[in-house]
């Protein structure tokens, strides 16, 4: 849509003509036509070469709404929410008050590929019947998922807990994809110093396609628990009380960081179900056994 100027070219000219030809003064003009001088001086370098010609509306283009802070906007809240177009037409409006169309935010997710594509059945997902029988470190290890505001913002929290030493280690990611769950996975086993050989989740959509892959890649067991079973990830699903109870809800909490809880938790905190040992001495102790 072209938008056509006001102020018609020949009604600019009866202007220029009472000051130039008739000797009246612009104001005298600008009073007579009810305009600003300001207006009248724009249009004249325009229309003698001195400005461009281009009329510029006003209006802000459809096109133009998306400007950087609202795009890098859509693409941090995207990445953390996934929000559809109509969820994120609400927040871009709250955040910045402006209202922007859905078809306008779908077609920049399809322009900077931010589209995720949903998690199908896939072939090999095939829930557990028995419960997994560990007799050594590093198999049957759990992985969960939960939300923490350490920054006081949504963040998410990927435990790995390896139920037969009860070593836990976690990694907070901004979110919740299976590709952050194989960087955390990565890390508890360098945490742990020995080998992860079997892992057990839900079957959450972060803990399937990449990392799923990943495992089978490596060679590593991967078992699904039952649909809305929780109990089956018990350890790991406890684990999440005993670290919002010792550290992020702990008033009175020494620590830090989560990191230096880690390292409490699994070298110096004594645990009831490993006969008052901690979660190092029983990796020491399942080592001296294998020998």
């Amino acid at each position: 849509m072209r938008y056509q100027t006001p102020y018609l070219k020949t009604l600019r000219f009866r202007w220029y003509r009472l000051v130039e030809r008739d000797q009246r003064s612009v104001e005298s003009v600008c009073t007579l036509y009810g305009i600003p001088k300001k207006t009248y001086y724009k249009w004249y370098r325009r229309d003698h070469g001195l400005a461009p010609c281009a009329y510029r509306t006003r209006l802000t283009d459809r096109k133009t709404k998306l400007t950087q802070p609202i795009r890098q906007f859509i693409e941090d809240t995207k990445y953390v929410t996934n929000y559809g177009p109509l969820k994120m037409k609400f927040a871009v409006k709250r955040a910045f008050h402006i209202d922007v169309s859905t078809t306008i935010i779908y077609r920049y997710y399809q322009r900077r590929k931010l589209i995720q594509k949903p998690q199908r059945t896939m072939p090999w997902y095939e829930p557990l019947k028995e419960h997994l029988v560990v007799t050594r470190a590093g198999q049957g290890v759990q992985m969960d998922v939960k939300y923490v505001y350490a920054t006081g913002k949504r963040q998410y929290q990927f435990s790995v807990l390896d139920p037969y030493t009860e070593s836990y280690h976690c990694t907070i990611a901004e979110a919740k994809t299976s590709n952050n769950a194989i960087v955390a996975l990565q890390a508890a086993e360098k945490y742990f110093r020995f080998p992860i050989t079997s892992v057990q989740t839900d079957n959450g959509s972060e803990f399937r396609g990449n990392l799923h892959t990943w495992l089978v890649k490596h060679r590593i067991p991967h078992y699904f628990i039952p649909k809305h079973s929780p109990y089956w990830n018990a350890q790991v699903e406890r684990i999440h009380k005993t670290v919002d109870d010792e550290y992020y809800q702990n008033p009175r909490r020494t620590w830090k960081t989560i990191h230096d809880w880690l390292h409490f938790y699994n070298y110096k905190r004594l645990h009831q179900t490993l006969n008052g040992l901690t979660p190092h001495e029983k990796v020491l102790q399942s080592v001296t056994l294998d020998c």
